[in-house]
C-alpha cells in the first residue's frame, strides 16, 4: 500500500496496480496543495494508526485498487475508521462487482472509472461536498 496525503484536504491510499493513475491523480491535485508521501509494502494487516492519523487530517480519504471495491480495500479502510469513531468521508476508486469482459487494460480502466481523470472527478466532488454546510 502506498498512501499520499495532501495534509488538511485529502489522504489517497493504494494497492495493487493502481499506482499509475493515483499517480496522475496525485500530480493533478499538486497544482492546489503539498502531497506527502508513505510506503507500505503490505495491505494487511492494515496500517491502522497511519489511516487512522491522515484521517483525523484530511476531509477525504481516496483508496485506489486493482481489485473489486465489494469488501475490498476501501471497505476495510472504511470499517476501520468507523470503529475508530472517524467519520473522515472515504471516496473508493476500484472494480465493479460485475463481470468484467476481455478487453485491453487501459480501455477497460476508462470505461470502469479506474482513471486518473475519473479519481480526480470524485475527489473534487467529495472534497466540494464536504465543504457544504450539513442538511
Amino acid at each position: 500500500m502506498r498512501c499520499l496525503a495532501i495534509v488538511g484536504v485529502l489522504a489517497l491510499a493504494a494497492c495493487g496496480r493502481q499506482h499509475s493513475p493515483q499517480d496522475q491523480a496525485v500530480r493533478d491535485a499538486r497544482d492546489v496543495a503539498a502531497v506527502e508521501e508513505v510506503n507500505r509494502n503490505a495491505i494487511k494487516p492494515l496500517d491502522t494508526d497511519m489511516l487512522e492519523r491522515f484521517a483525523r487530517q484530511c476531509k477525504v480519504l481516496c483508496t485506489f485498487e486493482d481489485h473489486v471495491l465489494h469488501n475490498g480495500f476501501g471497505c476495510g479502510v472504511i470499517e476501520h475508521l468507523n470503529d475508530a469513531g472517524l467519520h473522515t468521508q472515504v471516496v473508493r476508486i476500484g472494480w465493479p462487482d460485475e463481470f468484467i469482459e476481455h478487453g485491453t487494460v487501459p480501455i477497460l480502466r476508462q470505461k470502469h472509472g479506474l482513471t486518473a481523470q475519473h479519481a480526480f472527478e470524485k475527489i473534487t466532488k467529495a472534497l466540494e461536498a464536504s465543504k457544504s454546510p450539513a442538511a
